[in-house]
């Protein structure tokens, strides 16, 4: 009878570590406020994905994050941020909200991770960026057009204020609700970032309805 007490103790433990994650480990708080959707300001759960094209991890978590179920969601929106630290980041996030323009942008940008991986195709300028997109069929005026654009210089401003206001340091990283952020420092795998990202999101919903 003990060794059975013991061993319901031990596979519910083990359940709990699986369904809880903890505060300064898993994730880290960057606003201490209640977040808009527990204060009920917004209607939906803000995930973003801050990352860079070149980053290796940030190119194997597209594939993770393409399965992902939250895309069902209709309470979370998903966004993918680029993350600016230099100038070579700063031509791909441009590149980023270049091709956002375009009914394509799924297979652009998922190409575009291709290519710099796979290819070997650094894109260290603007003439081998709007090269790549014409070359998936736009109209070479049209690209040029939105990557010199004001409001495309005006995203990745807004991309770049949020850096610090998310406090990244690393990419890939989740940014749930402008509240909690997950490094992969944190995270240690892909599966576990996106099991710790929906152990917020459920978080989050909860609260709301307390």
């Amino acid at each position: 009878m003990r060794n059975l007490l013991f061993l319901s103790i031990f596979f519910s433990s083990l359940i709990q570590a699986q369904d809880s994650f903890i505060e300064g480990t898993d994730y880290q708080i960057i606003d201490d406020q209640p977040s808009s959707y527990v204060s009920k300001k917004s209607n939906q759960i803000k995930v973003v994905e801050a990352f860079w094209y070149g980053c290796p991890h940030c190119y194997v978590i597209e594939e993770y994050l393409s399965k992902w179920d939250v895309h069902d969601d209709k309470l979370v929106k998903f966004i993918n941020m680029p993350v600016v630290f230099n100038k070579a980041w700063l031509l791909h996030a441009r590149a980023f909200y270049t091709m956002k323009e375009f009914e394509n942008f799924e297979i652009l940008h998922k190409k575009f991770f291709y290519a710099y991986h796979e290819q070997q195709r650094t894109f260290s300028n603007k003439e081998s960026i709007i090269n790549f997109i014409v070359s998936q069929g736009e109209l070479k005026d049209r690209v040029e057009k939105i990557f010199l654009s004001d409001e495309v210089s005006k995203k990745v401003q807004e991309a770049n204020y949020l850096l610090e206001t998310y406090q990244i340091d690393s990419v890939p990283a989740m940014i749930i609700n402008d509240k909690y952020k997950i490094s992969g420092r944190m995270a240690k795998t892909y599966e576990r970032m996106l099991e710790i990202s929906d152990f917020i999101i459920n978080l989050e919903k909860k609260k709301r309805s307390e």
